[in-house]
């Protein structure tokens, strides 16, 4: 393992050099980066003023998939149908041009009575009044509808007519169908949960009525009419359920656009927690402001990524919306990283020199958790889904944004907030101030004290805040007592079977009425509509060009296919439309000829027998170019039953010797039902690939990759496992928040592994403690300022930022939990023991005992220093910056091992004496330059001095 981690240690020191060259630079020159930055983040967030959005629901369909396809190709067959003049249901390709209306008693009972009816037919009369004003004109349903024998075609009217009214009085209705003034209709399409005795509809609890419109601006706007008047509509004795076509895609839209109004709340929260967090050491140490800063650095990230995406033609998906909500996290967590790097040289005079081992360190770490996140996103940009695809893009550009920014702006920020503790100045006021010792010898008040007196930091214990320091002290002193560690190991062993049963039983799915809010107006309709009726679908059975439709043959292969259909056990077997056997057992049926068939066809399709199949045939040059059958469906209710039927019809439909396809609109929806487990499945692979390539490459130690990769996979198995409890289900949406999922995971164990390698020390325990000095603490506090920041849409109305509150919150307790507790007691059990003679070296200092003066001999990247550090008595720093008993019991008891196994060897014991006599001659002023040990220590060979 020694050969992995000798490359290791030439990454981070090449990358290191790297960092700590920019650091020193950007200390040089903060004010210039700090406006230039800015400028060209504003500038960049101009590109909003182009901004196109996608509202429609099919951004969560896949693109370019058999339907999409199928759809595109249905239109060129079938390109000049005229629904709006000669409606029929069944002839639609797409499904958006209507209104529905549901009503059903307030008491929840039968609503086939004539006093019920009564009141149906007054909400009916009401409807058929709305009316709208355009282009000077008023126009009423009956000027915008679709129509069919110049009448307008309203799905359930019947039940007004005279006859029905009759029937009803004597409870003649028939079931399941109902035929009156010469027209026959299912009964199951207008009334919800029919029930019949002896072929006679006895009760039901709801009547559903669709006013079909025509497809142009005039109706649409009668659309959104219909929906105002339906909200202001009361009944003392109904409950109204409503909506048209395009109702989804607008609630879906208004919910999103309502959450953003949280935006500003939840910047104000990170703020205030980033403040909080931040608010230790004395008035000048005090870093408060640095969290303004790393909020507001994080701000001009997400805009500057929005506009910069914008300018490039990316449409703006409503589930974007929840992004800035994630990038917050995601710079909130840099930030913590960055000043725990900036603590552990508290001891070091030079600012200049400070930024760049602050930037040789966790600009590092940094860097490896943006790139993998920046990488995961990308992969999900390969989605077929539009709504990943386009999350994916604005989300791994605005972190990208995010990095530079702290890499920059903050760094600056960093840079202006170190001179002024350099100068003793007021964090709040800026003005210099009085150290302690001073005023205390000014006898100043306490009160004066403790808000203006201060000095800079010499120690990250005297800067870290209470929220920093106190919660990994005590995470520290459990995980060093082993039984706790056994405990621990337990709890997670039982944790993680809890989570397996529930990633088994995790299921795919999509209910729209999820994705708008529950006190939508849709989301009560689509409710009453699933429970009532229902949910059968028209398929359509497309035959292209180059049939003979009068030869015996095509005849035989359509009664095939039909029979194959019916036996399926998802088709109905009492349902197939068919132009051909309705024209051949007509009067009008010719097949004399070609010319005779079409003619003969067109005779019929004009009659009120035929009218209905004049949608489902087209002709070109006085022949048959293309025409389509009809399949109905069973009711589906699961998603993935729906998709499974999708995929039997098209295998049933090839193997027909006939040129035939089936499609029906909501295959476009279907689509996803049947794509989604596979797209998850590559885009979590692509991301995981992607994620550990780089990961590899910072951190190239076999050994710790698996603890990072086993780590991850525990995240993720949690996640889908508590996704399945908290009632979530594999669609689209969640889909964007597990491909999300994968950047936190690999994040939280990257930077505690990064530390832990980084840790100085062959002891597992002090190594996992110095891990969490580092990493620890910034990961916690990242974790716990972004559950604050998410825990705002916890009330939110959209499904959309409610399912991302979820499952962030998920990723936030089982990343933080896994990596800062599981990780730890792994690492303490099994971690790796890298020792580095090379990397002790690079950190000798030469010591004036005299003087109290610690001399730097070189720096890391090997750099001459020309400044000394002044160190005070009775102190002393290790080359983490820590200081603890324990280190100076281990080391002397190591010691005392040493000359036990020296008194075995006279000639050793010998020679250790001569040394012993020769360096008591010997003044401090003689002695080379020694390493600065912990507690107090000086050795120079076998000889101790203890500065005092």
């Amino acid at each position: 393992m020694n050969i992995f981690y000798r490359l290791h240690i030439k990454v981070e020191e090449f990358f290191g050099g790297l960092f700590e060259r920019h650091g020193r630079f950007v200390a040089r020159h903060p004010w210039a980066v700090i406006i230039g930055v800015a400028i060209i983040d504003i500038g960049l967030g101009l590109g909003l003023l182009k901004i196109q959005t996608d509202n429609s629901i099919e951004q969560y369909a896949p693109e370019d998939s058999t339907a999409s396809k199928h759809r595109e190709e249905v239109y060129s067959m079938f390109p000049n149908v005229d629904t709006a003049n000669n409606f029929y249901q069944h002839s639609l390709i797409s499904y958006s041009h209507y209104a529905i209306v549901i009503a059903q008693r307030k008491d929840g009972g039968n609503i086939i009575d004539l006093s019920s009816l009564s009141d149906v037919e007054a909400l009916y009369n009401y409807t058929v009044s709305i009316s709208i004003d355009s282009s000077g004109s008023t126009y009423k349903y009956n000027d915008v509808c679709a129509r069919r024998f110049s009448s307008c075609v309203i799905d359930g009217n019947y039940i007004f007519s005279t006859d029905f009214k009759n029937d009803l009085s004597t409870g003649n209705i028939s079931y399941p169908s109902y035929t009156t003034s010469g027209q026959t209709f299912n009964i199951r399409d207008t009334f919800g949960k029919p029930v019949a005795i002896g072929g006679f509809l006895e009760s039901a609890v709801a009547i559903r009525l669709t006013f079909s419109v025509a497809g142009n601006s005039v109706s649409d706007d009668w659309q959104d009419a219909f929906i105002k008047k339906m909200k202001s509509y009361s009944s003392n004795t109904l409950k109204i359920d409503f909506a048209h076509g395009t109702s989804l895609d607008e609630e879906l839209n208004a919910n999103i656009s309502g959450d953003i109004t949280l935006f500003i709340v939840t910047f104000s929260l990170m703020i205030t927690f980033s403040g909080l967090v931040l608010f230790g050491g004395n008035s000048v140490s005090n870093r408060w402001f640095l969290g303004t800063a790393g909020v507001v650095s994080t701000a001009l990230a997400i805009v500057a990524a929005l506009g910069f995406v914008c300018l490039c033609g990316v449409l703006f998906a409503s589930i974007v919306g929840t992004m800035p909500f994630l990038i917050i996290g995601i710079g909130v967590d840099d930030m913590f990283i960055l000043l725990s790097g900036l603590a552990q040289t508290s001891h070091i005079g030079d600012i200049e020199t400070r930024i760049g081992k602050t930037m040789r360190t966790s600009g590092v770490a940094v860097t490896i958790t943006s790139l993998t996140d920046v990488i995961a996103f990308c992969a999900g940009a390969s989605s077929l889904f539009p709504a990943v695809k386009h999350f994916s893009l604005y989300t791994g550009t605005a972190i990208l944004f995010c990095y530079l920014n702290y890499m920059t702006f903050f760094v600056s920020c960093m840079t202006l907030n170190e001179r002024r503790v350099s100068q003793n100045r007021h964090f709040f006021t800026c003005r210099r101030v009085k150290t302690k010792d001073k005023m205390i010898e000014e006898s100043k008040s306490k009160a004066l004290i403790l808000c203006c007196a201060g000095s800079p930091s010499k120690h990250r214990d005297e800067v870290e805040g209470p929220i920093e320091k106190y919660p990994k002290m005590l995470l520290k002193k459990i995980l060093r007592f082993t039984p706790a560690k056994i405990i621990i190991l337990l709890l997670f062993a039982g944790f993680v079977g809890v989570s397996i049963y529930g990633a088994v039983h995790f299921k795919e799915g999509l209910d729209l009425k999820d994705l708008v809010s529950s006190d939508s107006y849709f989301y009560s309709f689509q409710e009453s509509l699933t429970s009532f009726y229902d949910q059968g679908i028209t398929i359509g059975l497309y035959v292209k060009s180059d049939v003979d439709y009068r030869s015996s043959e095509t005849l035989d292969a359509l009664n095939s296919l039909r029979d194959t259909f019916q036996k399926v056990p998802d088709i109905s077997d009492t349902f197939f439309l068919s132009w051909l056997h309705a024209y051949i057992s007509s009067t009008h049926f010719d097949n004399s000829s070609n010319s005779n068939f079409v003619a003969g066809f067109q005779a019929f399709s004009g009659t009120i027998e035929g009218n209905m199949y004049l949608n489902d045939v087209t002709f070109d040059n006085g022949n048959i170019s293309a025409s389509r059958f009809h399949i109905l469906t069973e009711s589906i209710a699961s998603s993935g039953g729906q998709g499974d039927m999708m995929l039997r019809v098209r295998d049933i439909a090839s193997n027909s010797p006939l040129p035939v396809f089936p499609y029906a609109g909501t295959f476009i929806y279907m689509e996803g039902f049947v794509a989604i487990y596979s797209q998850t499945l590559q885009t979590i692979g692509i991301c995981v690939a992607a994620v550990f390539v780089v990961t590899s490459i910072f951190l190239p130690l076999p050994v710790m990759i698996i603890f990072i990769t086993i780590t991850v996979i525990l995240i993720m198995v949690s996640i889908l496992g508590f996704m399945h409890f908290w009632e979530l289900t594999l669609s689209s949406v969640t889909m964007i928040h597990i491909i999300m999922c994968i950047g936190f995971c690999v994040d939280f164990a990257t930077h505690i592994c990064h530390a832990f390698v980084q840790a100085k020390s062959t002891n597992r325990d002090d190594r996992v403690g110095m891990a969490l000095d580092t990493a620890g603490g910034p990961i916690l506090n990242g974790a716990l300022s972004t559950i604050i920041g998410v825990i705002m849409l916890a009330p939110s109305k959209s499904f959309i930022f409610f399912s991302f509150f979820k499952v962030m919150l998920m990723v936030m307790l089982f990343g933080l939990i896994y990596s800062i507790i599981l990780l730890p007691v792994l690492l303490s059990f099994f971690g790796p023991k890298y020792v580095s003679t090379q990397s002790e070296k690079k950190e000798e200092r030469s010591v004036d005992t005299e003087n109290g003066i610690i001399r730097n001999s070189k720096s890391s990247n090997g750099t001459e220093h020309s400044k000394d550090t002044f160190i005070r008595k009775k102190e002393s720093t290790t080359s983490q910056g820590v200081n603890t008993d324990e280190d100076s019991r281990n080391k002397k008891k190591k010691k005392k091992k040493k000359r036990k196994k020296s008194r075995h060897h006279e000639e050793d014991q010998t020679e250790e004496e001569e040394k012993r006599n020769e360096s008591s001659r010997m003044t401090t002023r003689d002695l080379p330059p020694i390493k600065f040990k912990s507690k107090i220590e000086i050795s120079h060979s076998n000889r101790s001095y203890i500065h005092d």
